[in-house]
């Protein structure tokens, strides 16, 4: 399966999961570092 994955998006929709829960920008950006790390370890280039 491909993804045409957009980071600017998925920055966008975790903001709106975790404002709920009041968290600070400092934080968010922890959760961003980390989740775009795991994506990054999980994925592969694909030559289109």
């Amino acid at each position: 399966m491909i993804i045409d994955f957009d980071e600017q998006k998925f920055r966008e929709e975790v903001k709106k999961i975790v404002r709920p829960y009041g968290i600070t920008q400092r934080q968010f950006d922890k959760i961003m570092k980390l989740s775009l790390n795991a994506i990054r370890k999980a994925s592969q280039p694909v030559n289109r």
